[in-house]
């Protein structure tokens, strides 16, 4: 167990939640282009992009390391989700091809990270 010394506003330094910041940002931009229609699968794609970034957040100002990677694991989880979700736009045509590369690579750059800071909390 750690005593957690960190400030408020400190989770921004950190390259995960940074990341899961401009993942959710273009994820925002992706959601506008969905019709009305599908409100079930863009709220279950807003959910799972604000998760992410929301987990390392809660992990990190939580009191314990076990506690931050169990939070760290839940945005891992929902960084999958966000890429299954964004590659059945593209297959629904919501998305096309270029739009849906960019948002794939980040989710796999970012969904890294968070695997990095997973192993080095052990």
């Amino acid at each position: 167990m750690f005593k957690n010394t960190y400030k408020y506003g400190n989770h921004e330094k950190l390259i995960a939640w940074q990341m899961a910041d401009k993942l959710d940002f273009q994820v925002q931009s992706i959601l506008k282009r969905i019709p009305r229609i599908e409100y079930k699968t863009k709220s279950q794609i807003d959910e799972a992009s604000d998760s992410i970034g929301s987990n390392i957040v809660e992990g990190y100002y939580s009191n314990s390391t076990a506690e931050y990677a169990r939070f760290l694991r839940y945005a891992r989880r929902s960084c999958g989700e966000v890429q299954e979700r964004i590659r059945r736009l593209l297959r629904k045509k919501y998305i096309d091809e270029q739009i849906f590369e960019s948002v794939n690579v980040l989710c796999i750059k970012t969904g890294y990270i968070i695997d990095r800071l997973i192993k080095s909390l052990r």
